[in-house]
């Protein structure tokens, strides 16, 4: 080819190059643009609560006896687990839900010597502890037999168990997570949303998500001093969930 030819054509090869370089430079610009929208996200939280009822309920009723003569405590200990047993059944419980205590026994003169024995008094030489535990479904019926001990011991059972009382339980935990979890996303899609829209923004998809972890509150406060969820049937479920969206 002629260098008069090549010149001719040398117009056309530089617009071929500039489209070229105009299109990449396109592709590039465009790609940034997105992959900064890209960067551009939010992290919002959304709460979840629901009330639920405690389904069990366990509650040791324990009675102690003290005595310088040993088998006489023990036949005492015994009549004080029938008399409690009787109270139990007499008030609505099934036997099934009754479970004796293991027995403590307790020398307060245990590493004394002979002479240091004969000078104490006798008496009270020995305890013994013991109680009966309820474990049952009926938390309703617990919780009202629990506020008649007085009853129990008008008939002479030394009651010593704890102040707290019967315990709750709630053991449904995993048949309504699903349902949280879905409403503590749906809470954070909302503020997520709002603050999209405040941002002149629209909200893309999710990025991250945490789903948090659940805990059981009692729902009122027990008393005055404490608010231990054990003592409380009535309960509040509660889970936090973190999402981080892409705005678009």
């Amino acid at each position: 080819m002629k260098i008069s030819e090549k010149l001719k054509n040398l117009p056309t090869l530089w617009v071929a190059i500039m489209a070229f370089g105009v299109a990449l430079g396109g592709f590039f610009i465009g790609n940034g643009v997105y992959n900064s929208l890209a960067a551009r996200t939010v992290t919002v939280k959304g709460l979840a609560e629901m009330d639920v009822v405690a389904d069990t309920a366990v509650w040791n009723i324990k009675f102690s006896r003290v005595g310088g003569d040993l088998v006489r405590v023990q036949s005492d200990i015994d009549n004080d687990i029938a008399k409690t047993r009787k109270f139990l059944t007499d008030n609505g419980f099934e036997e099934s839900e009754l479970q004796n205590m293991r027995i403590t026994v307790r020398d307060k003169f245990a590493g004394y010597s002979e002479l240091q024995r004969k000078a104490e008094e006798q008496n009270d030489r020995y305890v013994i502890e013991t109680g009966v535990m309820v474990r049952s479904n009926s938390v309703n019926l617990v919780d009202a037999v629990s506020r008649k001990m007085g009853e129990l011991v008008r008939q002479g059972v030394t009651v010593t168990e704890d102040y707290a009382g019967p315990i709750y339980v709630f053991n449904g935990l995993n048949n309504i997570k699903i349902k949280m979890i879905e409403l503590a996303t749906k809470n954070a899609t909302s503020a997520g949303e709002q603050f999209a829209k405040d941002a002149g923004a629209t909200l893309g998809k999710i990025k991250t998500a945490n789903q948090g972890t659940f805990s059981i509150s009692s729902r009122d406060q027990v008393d005055a001093w404490s608010d231990n969820e054990k003592q409380s049937i009535n309960k509040r479920v509660r889970v936090v969930s973190t999402i981080t969206f892409f705005l678009r």
